[in-house]
């Protein structure tokens, strides 16, 4: 009887365990066509740029270079953090007046965004919740606030935009690589 319950017991621990693996990989499979997504958002972004002179804007790369080395749902939030962060910064409509961007153009990239977004939270949400705030989600909010700060003080401006857009793009393809790298983390 005590052999029976254990054998029992040990084909419902396989069923768990194969049925929690099965749908992390589900969720998280899209991640074998974000290249091709992002490659679509970028070109949009592309699409938008402009001839107006710019500035550096300080980017977070030794955020990138840690979050690279940090675990998988670390990884996977960041992004989804990050895009969240884009998809803010970016949809401000109100105070784009001084731009001559396309407004279907910022409309589709805006689009290729949530559907990154959405994808990344479905995807995070197979993940348990961390217990606290880690030093990276601090680090990239502040970072984003650091933007908004640089269009308000450019009182948004053509060229404080332009500084804007060529941020996310850098944002954009430093997530690129992290996805790639999670692509072959989870063998996608």
């Amino acid at each position: 009887m005590c052999a029976m319950m254990k054998q029992s017991q040990m084909w419902t621990y396989m069923f768990v365990i194969f049925f929690t693996l099965q749908s992390q990989c589900n969720a998280c499979e899209w991640l074998g066509r974000y290249k091709m997504i992002s490659s679509e958002s970028l070109t949009l972004l592309s699409q938008m740029g402009s001839e107006h002179p710019v500035g550096n804007v300080r980017f977070p790369g030794a955020l990138y270079k840690l979050i690279g080395k940090a675990k998988v749902e670390d990884q996977v939030r960041f992004l989804a953090l990050t895009f969240g962060h884009i998809i803010h910064l970016m949809d401000d409509r109100e105070h784009m007046n001084s731009v001559k961007w396309n407004h279907k153009t910022i409309d589709n990239f805006l689009s290729v965004l949530h559907r990154q977004s959405s994808e990344l939270k479905e995807c995070v949400s197979q993940y348990h919740k961390s217990s606290h705030k880690e030093s990276y989600e601090i680090r990239i909010n502040r970072h984003f606030r650091d933007l908004m700060k640089i269009l308000k003080k450019k009182e948004y401006s053509a060229q404080g935009w332009e500084q804007i857009r060529r941020a996310v793009r850098s944002h954009l393809n430093r997530m690129d690589i992290i996805a790639s790298h999670l692509k072959t983390l989870l063998r996608y």
